[in-house]
């Protein structure tokens, strides 16, 4: 079997899901060297969102950034490599800003937080005491089970449905720069959903926001208490429920939650994604889009008057992360486009 050498260049938690599929690889038998350089402020791409390894005599560069805020680096990516794997991939803006590159770009998939007993970039010991002192779960306690859901659950009679969020606000040191703007549409949709779902569904629907002061100033109305959005008892939230609602994040990224929802096979109401993932994600079987919060409603409706339909796309999410996002597998895939390269 060939050797995979894997080098970590940043602690930054985007790069964890990766992380973890190369060592799950390992415990299956592959032979992967994992290279922690996430303290080595000399390493190049040291404290960005990606990872570099080497497989096959070929060098493969994994980009977790949350969209296309820095082609600068993008391109020192791109010239350090043979095939260059990325997060928030459109084949629109490859060929626009890389339009020489752009063959050797291929999509990544989804990405959220996950991550592996032995991942060396994850939190120090002391910080991982500290998390239940402070009312948090450690970050090693967040390994692929404790996201996966089988798909064959029975849905609640109405249906659960959830949309637990958090708001950005806007910041000086971006002023000038659309990037607010964005911030600020992407907190007032949230807010909209969140009204237009608790007045339509009332307590089928768990929604609202974290408690901070951006929350207090936008939506106090909406501020939820923080058992529900302390990670491991959201995530047993999303368990509990039936259909997950989904919203565009930071630089149009498509959010971590959405991961999440797919891992734990629920079916899905999402806001139009700008960028595409791998395999055979598609509109009407593993989600319903919407662009406005009245959309989103309707969208939900179709779900909870189907509940045969429901059930289906919770199964289709099931099939999708065993093929396609459970970490291993993500990882899988990419060194399986090398292979039919070669």
């Amino acid at each position: 079997m060939e050797k995979i050498k894997l080098t970590i260049p940043t602690g930054v938690h985007h790069g964890a899901q990766i992380i973890t599929g190369f060592l799950m690889l390992k415990e299956q038998g592959w032979d992967v060297e994992i290279i922690d350089r996430s303290r080595d402020r000399n390493t190049p791409f040291y404290g960005l969102p990606a990872l570099l390894a080497e497989y096959r005599g070929k060098k493969l560069f994994y980009d977790v950034w949350d969209g296309y805020q820095d082609p600068e680096n993008m391109e020192l990516g791109l010239q350090s490599c043979d095939f260059y794997f990325k997060r928030s991939f459109s084949a629109g803006k490859n060929r626009e800003l890389f339009p020489s590159d752009c063959q050797r770009m291929y999509p990544l998939g989804f990405n959220y937080y996950v991550t592996h007993r032995k991942n060396p970039a994850d939190e120090p010991v002391w910080k991982a005491l500290l998390r239940p002192l402070q009312g948090k779960t450690p970050a090693r306690f967040f390994v692929p089970r404790v996201f996966e859901g089988d798909g064959e659950a029975p849905c609640g009679n109405p249906p659960r449905i959830l949309f637990l969020t958090q708001l950005w606000g806007r910041e000086a040191w971006l002023e000038g720069d659309p990037a607010n703007d964005e911030r600020e549409a992407i907190s007032n949709t949230r807010i909209e959903i969140i009204r237009a779902l608790r007045k339509e569904y009332g307590d089928a629907f768990l929604g609202g926001i974290n408690d901070c002061p951006l929350s207090r100033q936008l939506a106090p109305d909406l501020i939820v208490p923080r058992e529900l959005t302390e990670r491991r008892h959201y995530l047993k939230k999303v368990h509990e429920s039936d259909i997950c609602i989904g919203s565009t994040g930071l630089h149009g990224s498509i959010g971590g939650k959405t991961g999440e929802y797919v891992a734990a096979a629920k079916a899905i109401v999402h806001e139009e994604m700008c960028y595409s993932v791998t395999g055979d994600f598609r509109e009407g079987v593993n989600y319903l889009s919407f662009r406005t919060a009245g959309e989103c409603v309707e969208a939900v409706a179709k779900l909870v008057e189907s509940p045969e339909r429901l059930q289906a796309m919770k199964r289709a999410n099931a099939a999708y992360y065993q093929q396609y996002l459970r970490p291993d597998m993500l990882v899988k895939n990419t060194l399986e486009i090398v292979d039919k390269a070669l």
